[in-house]
């Protein structure tokens, strides 16, 4: 089971302890408090406490595959696309989908290239300045 909604590092290591499968950070789209920290920047505090004991994925604001590094070298082991999803699908059916996911794709690893990592394992902190 993973606990959606974690952007207190505490919030976090309390659910690890307590036996949660994994974590995602997530503000919500901000709907329920309009000055929440965006993702991006609760996730690296939420990471460190977490250091490694169980998965955080993280939802919110991932629109571009350079979303993607950043949240990966923030301490993401994974990322919801929620709305890119549902754009896709909007326009286009199943096909806008994949579409969206090729796109994604093809960002990441060009924003992985230019970061000068050749695999995910490779990805951390220093990408970021």
């Amino acid at each position: 089971m993973l606990l959606k909604g974690v952007l207190n590092p505490d919030d976090a290591d309390h659910a690890a302890k307590a036996g949660i499968g994994g974590l995602i950070v997530s503000n919500h789209g901000g709907r329920g408090l309009d000055t929440l920290p965006a993702t991006i920047d609760a996730l690296p505090a939420v990471a460190d406490k977490i250091a490694g004991r169980i998965p955080v994925l993280v939802d919110g604001g991932i629109r571009r595959g350079i979303d993607v590094l950043k949240c990966m070298a923030s301490g993401a082991c994974a990322v919801m696309i929620g709305r890119p999803y549902l754009y896709g699908l909007a326009a286009a059916g199943s096909d806008g989908v994949r579409h969206v996911v090729e796109i994604l794709r093809a960002e990441f690893e060009a924003a992985m290239a230019l970061a000068g990592r050749t695999s995910i394992s490779a990805i951390d902190r220093s990408v970021i300045w």
